[in-house]
């Protein structure tokens, strides 16, 4: 819907231009004046809804941060510790999924009610992963000599200390979320995460910011603060995929549980979330299935706790 809105906006310019040049001022291949002001009132009505789009997407990113804040103020009071790095998101409901694609696995939309829980602010880094490996707990990513970020030259060079890592498979992103004392989030936490509570295309809202596609699609995380989510979490769009603790089923929408979903039964495909900027889909709705015993360039992953959980 908003990509119809821009381009249908563009091309009227761009109409506009040619007519100016050819002398034709407004009228144009036998319109007539009720339909230039017809056509006029329409790309105006689309400008005022793409104004108060961006209007109610500032709106909720003020709300949402407010409700953030309090609540943490509250847990913070009882007694609770704030995990390192990791943002709290309150408990509440949102709405889960996107109606208007043609986009596999997407639909229906629909409203799903968390718990409070904490998520990583940013993905996990080839530093942090490194460190669960020299304890002996996580396996080294995939060697693939050759590939793209390949581990000689990526997980291995202090270059990228900073960057997420990438070629883990489910079972070693596990490991690694459980070494720490948490879990990969489920998909609905990692949605909720990302979107807020109004809809929103992407996680920083519904258009992509100027200059995105011109940058590498892979840097440091959090070097992007513009494309933060309502919640303030980083990276969750157009850097790489990220694993979450969901098996995949892509009929899963249609009978989901609206309580703190976990998603269908074990399978050999789990669900990667965000999207990346090599397929130009970095919408906070996106999902994939992933086999569990693959590991790819542009797979990385996030970890996620409950609130109660010491």
């Amino acid at each position: 819907m908003i990509q119809y809105f821009v381009s249908t906006r563009l091309w009227h310019c761009f109409f506009v231009i040619i007519m100016g040049t050819l002398g034709l001022g407004d009228v144009a291949l036998g319109e007539s004046k009720q339909d230039i002001q017809n056509r006029q009132q329409s790309a105006g009505s689309v400008e005022e809804r793409l104004s108060e789009r961006v209007a109610e997407i500032d709106q909720t990113n003020q709300d949402l941060k407010m409700i953030q804040k309090k609540v943490l103020e509250e847990i913070v009071a009882s007694g609770v510790m704030t995990p390192a790095d990791m943002r709290l998101i309150p408990a509440g409901s949102f709405f889960m999924g996107l109606d208007e694609t043609d986009l596999s696995g997407l639909k229906p939309a629909h409203r799903v009610y968390l718990d409070a829980y904490w998520i990583d602010q940013f993905p996990v880094t080839n530093e942090k992963y490194r460190a669960c490996f020299d304890a002996g707990v996580c396996l080294p990513p995939a060697n693939r000599p050759g590939g793209f970020l390949n581990r000689s030259e990526y997980y291995e060079n202090p270059k990228f200390v900073k960057f997420p890592v990438n070629y883990v498979r489910h079972g070693h992103a596990s490991a690694y979320c459980e070494w720490e004392g948490k879990r990969l989030p489920t998909e609905a936490e990692w949605e909720k995460a990302a979107r807020g509570d109004d809809g929103r295309l992407y996680a920083w809202g519904d258009k992509i910011p100027e200059g995105f596609f011109e940058t590498d699609p892979i840097g440091p995380v959090g070097s992007m603060p513009e494309t933060a989510s309502p919640y303030g979490v980083m990276d969750m769009g157009g850097s790489i995929w990220e694993w979450v603790g969901d098996s995949y089923a892509g009929d899963y929408y249609e009978n989901s549980p609206v309580v703190n979903p976990q998603g269908p039964d074990a399978r050999m495909t789990k669900v990667k979330r965000g999207g990346d900027r090599f397929i130009l889909t970095p919408w906070a709705v996106i999902r994939s299935p992933e086999w569990t015993h693959d590991s790819n360039h542009n797979v990385g992953f996030r970890c996620a706790k409950d609130l109660t959980s010491p």
